[in-house]
């Protein structure tokens, strides 16, 4: 049996059906590469055509077949992302085009994460209402002050000599947990994205709660304070990832820690249309002012003790849950966030609802005449 005739490839029918040598213009009429492009190959030492000859004056570039395949493999190259600086090692041989591909698909997929996590950063700069240039270049407003009241706290004061009394290997292994996780969520990919970033949040509160204070799972915002501007903890992500690896994990715990708000709200106001009256209240002040209690403990505001609370303390929490209700306000207007949290549509809560539920608030009188017990 005879072998099999090699089939014919392009390069063949290049070879016999062209005049060689080719000057520059020929080879831009036969590939489409532009003679300037073909001038920066030669410049980069990519492609070293011949000459027609030196001291002549018409000195022109001369390219044979080979110089050709050559430009064909410069060609495939861009196409598949390489950077003219990085092509010489493939092209001569030195690193194989498999090696080079398995490498350049990694990076590809960095950089793919990369664009994810911004536009999970930017969502995030949406819901809290800043401007997102100046959110990515300079952090968001809301996480310094939130940072603020984090540091206020008794609970972060008390970690301060917990940390101090922590021997080298043990806060060797609280920065190394800490590095892989944030590792973990720089390689979060794939179609079911959120609920990955949501375990690595969960993580990243195991990790909170070992090394600074107990939070439950709701009480997530004191590790969205962690990684504020010019912290260690910011500092550390950057030196994984880069400067921009503090925001996205900001965003990511903003983002968990409102959809679990989502779900809270939504049981502790089931059935409720907020529209009360003297025959048929659906939602009592009580409830309105246990629903404020409620989600100020759960996002880490600290709450003053019932019996001392005044008038002043009592407007601050308000003006804490319309800040929380307006994030997750802003967060139900927006149908790619919605889509990202809630695929299934079972949060269930919508914008004139989040609305009525601070209008009541604003308007339930603890200090007057009116006021209600409990």
């Amino acid at each position: 049996m005879g072998r099999k005739k090699r089939a014919v490839t392009s390069n063949d029918l290049i070879r016999e059906n062209c005049q060689w040598p080719m000057t520059a213009g020929e080879v831009e009429e036969l590939t489409g590469v532009t003679r300037r492009a073909l001038q920066i190959y030669d410049e980069k030492g990519l492609l070293c055509p011949a000459r027609s000859g030196e001291g002549v004056a018409n000195n022109r570039k001369l390219y044979y077949p080979e110089d050709v395949d050559r430009l064909k493999q410069i060609v495939v190259l861009k196409y598949y992302g390489f950077d003219l600086k990085n092509m010489a090692p493939i092209l001569d041989g030195e690193v194989t085009l498999v090696d080079a591909l398995a490498g350049q698909i990694e990076a590809l997929r960095a950089r793919e994460n990369y664009l994810k996590n911004l536009i999970l950063f930017a969502q995030y700069a949406e819901i809290v209402g800043d401007d997102l240039f100046e959110t990515l270049a300079f952090g968001t407003s809301e996480v310094d002050a939130f940072a603020e009241f984090l540091r206020n706290s008794p609970a972060y004061a008390a970690h301060v000599p917990r940390w101090q009394s922590m021997d080298d290997a043990g806060l060797e292994r609280c920065w190394d947990e800490l590095g892989s996780i944030i590792v973990a969520f720089l390689k979060i990919s794939g179609d079911n994205a959120f609920a990955h970033i949501e375990e690595m949040v969960h993580r990243l509160r195991r990790w909170f709660c070992a090394y600074y204070f107990e939070v439950d799972d709701l009480d997530l915002l004191g590790l969205w304070a962690i990684f504020e501007d010019e912290s260690e903890e910011a500092a550390f992500a950057q030196e994984i990832g880069d400067k921009s690896t503090a925001g996205f994990l900001q965003a990511a715990v903003f983002l968990v820690w409102l959809k679990a708000m989502f779900g809270c709200l939504a049981v502790l106001t089931e059935g409720a249309s907020l529209s009360w009256d003297a025959t048929d209240p659906a939602v009592s002040e009580n409830r309105i002012v246990r629903l404020v209690d409620f989600v100020c403990r759960a996002s880490g505001y600290p709450v003053p003790e019932a019996a001392g609370l005044d008038r002043e303390e009592w407007e601050g929490m308000l003006e804490f849950f319309e800040t929380v209700i307006g994030y997750l306000r802003r967060a139900v207007d927006d149908s790619d966030i919605m889509e990202l949290m809630d695929p299934r549509g079972a949060l269930g809560l919508d914008a004139p609802f989040l609305e009525a539920l601070v209008g009541e608030a604003r308007v339930v009188e603890l200090f007057g005449s009116a006021s209600c017990e409990g």
